[in-house]
């Protein structure tokens, strides 16, 4: 179990990646989100990319603070990532 300082709530928010990489979140909160996806990226990476709310696409950039490969083959990974950039208008959606 990952600990987490702010509030989540357990939603699905269509993410791309890099501007490239489809993935969808398992939960958010203003400080960040899990995702899980058919790749990993390692502890320190640095990610951008956005999120769909409300119908536009909101920029983000990240850190990922945790990461499970999956143990099977085809089966989805699991990050954890802190933003460290979020549009203001974004924080009331990601409160929940």
């Amino acid at each position: 179990m990952h600990n987490s300082r702010t509030a989540r709530s357990a939603r699905s928010l269509s993410l791309l990646l890099g501007n490239r990489l489809a993935a969808c979140t398992a939960d958010v909160s203003t400080g960040g989100f899990s995702v899980e996806a058919p790749f990993v990226f390692v502890p320190g990476s640095l990610l951008h990319g956005t999120f769909e709310v409300a119908g536009r696409e909101l920029p983000f950039r990240g850190q990922v603070v945790w990461a499970t490969p999956s143990s099977q083959p085809h089966g989805p990974s699991r990050m954890g990532v802190r933003f460290t950039e979020v549009p203001a208008e974004a924080h009331g959606f990601l409160a929940g």
